[in-house]
């Protein structure tokens, strides 16, 4: 009987041994399962964040661009008014002439002081000038895209006939395409119209239509340079909506609020400004209001 009692002793030795490696090999199992999800879930995050941009205007540029390729260019860099020019052989695969072209680029440094709002507005407005540009960029040459915030300058008498407030060809071309384009993107990004499907981004505050001049507003013929300016932005801003009437119907607030699309005229006087006036411009200014906080 001790016989047999020893070795029943021994046996439930054995299988508590046994036991106890089960429980230890199913912990460890157990754990290698919850770090396995664990980085499969923050994989996506991860690999993200390795191989974005930092700054968050780059980041949104580089969403856009989808056939990216290595180039050898030699550039030229203000630091200080943050803008690059190169030559347009370094650019175009056809039409070039050897000219420079300059770009802003964003003056947002990425960091510790740079909040989540501002990072969020520059992404979104490197968007908008992306696609804006895609949009009329091809169309109308001499459109002046600001690849930061999306502002377009026009040279104003190449928009019109000469000391007149009447479009020319190109100025009814350049109105078609950038009414287009900004029918297109506007709504979504402001109030007064119902749309759908729109991507969650900043809304737009204000857009500008803006005529500048230098005139020499101490004789007859300045002043009527400054008043053909405000006639030609009037004019521009008419056409804008003939074009596209949603664009006459966008609000910048969900309840009352002002029309999106507003006017401008600015002109600086100078005694040795022509009598009919120089710098005749006439541009269109994107304002980002901030995002709403959650």
């Amino acid at each position: 009987m001790r016989f047999r009692h020893r070795r029943a002793r021994e046996l439930e030795e054995g299988e508590s041994y046994y036991v106890s490696m089960t429980d230890l090999m199913v912990g460890v199992l157990f754990i290698f399962i919850i770090m396995l999800a664990y980085f499969a879930l923050h994989f996506r995050d991860t690999t993200e964040e390795l191989i974005s941009a930092k700054d968050a205007q780059t980041t949104a540029l580089m969403q856009v661009a989808t056939d990216l390729r290595a180039r050898q260019a030699e550039i030229e860099v203000d630091n200080r008014n943050r803008i690059v020019c190169l030559k347009d052989t370094d650019l175009l695969e056809a039409g070039a002439t050897g000219d420079r072209r300059c770009f802003a680029y964003s003056a947002v440094t990425p960091g510790r002081n740079t909040d989540e709002t501002t990072q969020r507005i520059a992404a979104a407005q490197a968007l908008f000038a992306s696609s804006l540009n895609g949009d009329i960029g091809s169309a109308v040459p001499s459109a002046s895209v600001n690849l930061s915030d999306g502002s377009t300058s026009f040279d104003a008498d190449r928009l019109f006939t000469t000391g007149t407030a009447t479009l020319t060809d190109e100025g009814r071309t350049a109105v078609a395409e950038l009414a287009r384009g900004l029918a297109a993107r506007l709504p979504c990004m402001a109030y007064g119209v119902s749309v759908s499907n729109c991507p969650e981004t900043p809304k737009m505050n204000l857009v500008t239509i803006v005529a500048y001049a230098n005139i020499n507003a101490a004789i007859t013929e300045g002043r009527a340079a400054q008043a053909l300016s405000l006639e030609r932005s009037v004019v521009f801003h008419q056409a804008l909506l003939t074009a596209q009437p949603v664009l006459g119907q966008l609000k910048n607030q969900p309840q009352g609020g002002e029309p999106l699309l507003r006017l401008v005229s600015v002109s600086q006087s100078s005694s040795s400004a022509p009598s009919g006036g120089s710098g005749k411009t006439l541009a269109i200014r994107f304002e980002m209001a901030a995002p709403a906080q959650k």
